[in-house]
């Protein structure tokens, strides 16, 4: 972890710091094992979030400083606070990746107000956990693996977020619909046309959409297949919406499998172009 406090402690002598922090680490732990939990949803899920952070940086990583700052957020969360995502301005990180990283905590900031503790327990204490681990490994900078894989986790999660305030998958009109041949994910000329004017249109337009695309299949055949042939064909409507202008991590992907309704029935292999937006 590279944050401004840690910066200034290392003036102070690094040895002495780590040997600190290793101590601090453990009792915090322990700490948080002995911590009774309050009976809310966010806030439990939060906190088991922060720990399995902790634990990972304790145990796998070796940083007892990074497992410090999750387990004593971890502790608080547990206590019942709603603990916020980490601030930006309290990490050094080169300059160039602060304007994404405050776009994406001015949403999640918003998805907040809007309810998201209440609405998608689980699903926003993932992401807010996920956005502090994002920011604390690009602060680093080193491991671009874990860097690329919290910010992969935090923008899936936020999609689901979103979802869930929208209050599920509504009706989907025919014109935001992919449709495929049996068993296959193979992109037909008339849905590929249909993809770029999807990317057309929101490259046209002033603020840019987050899109969450959900794989569909019909019920014919093993239901495991199914599962990853939606995925499979959701990835195929991403790929040509990147190859037409559309930003990657404003899109996300939902399998979910087999449709309800005819056992085999054209409309039911298809991908869904949901567009998240709140205001």
């Amino acid at each position: 972890m590279k944050n401004k406090l840690f910066s200034k402690s290392l003036k102070c002598g690094f040895i002495v710091t780590l040997f600190a922090m290793t101590g601090c680490a453990e009792y915090h732990k322990r700490v948080l094992e002995d911590t009774p939990a309050r009976e809310c949803k966010f806030t439990s899920a939060l906190a088991k979030q922060y720990e399995e952070l902790g634990k990972f940086e304790q145990d796998i990583m070796y940083d007892e400083y990074s497992a410090d700052y999750y387990y004593r957020k971890a502790i608080r969360s547990k206590e019942g606070y709603c603990v916020g995502p980490t601030i930006l301005e309290n990490w050094d990180m080169h300059a160039d990746k602060i304007p994404e990283l405050a776009k994406a905590r001015d949403h999640l900031m918003l998805l907040l107000r809007l309810g998201a503790r209440n609405v998608a327990p689980e699903a926003t204490a993932y992401a807010q956990a996920h956005f502090d681990c994002w920011v604390e490994q690009q602060a680093e900078g080193w491991q671009k693996d874990d860097i690329a894989w919290c910010r992969s986790e935090f923008y899936k999660s936020i999609s689901e977020v979103e979802l869930q305030l929208m209050g599920g998958i509504h009706h989907v009109m025919p014109k935001s619909m992919i449709l495929f041949e049996k068993n296959s994910s193979h992109l037909t000329p008339e849905s590929i046309e249909l993809i770029k004017d999807i990317a057309h249109h929101e490259k046209a337009m002033k603020h840019h959409r987050r899109i969450l695309l959900v794989g569909r299949t019909d019920r014919v055949g093993d239901s495991k297949h199914n599962k990853e042939l939606a995925r499979h064909r959701a990835m195929m409507v991403k790929k040509v919406l990147v190859q037409n202008g559309v930003s990657a991590h404003l899109i996300s992907i939902k399998a979910a499998g087999e449709t309800a309704g005819p056992k085999v029935d054209a409309h039911n292999r298809r991908v869904d172009v949901i567009f998240l937006e709140h205001k």
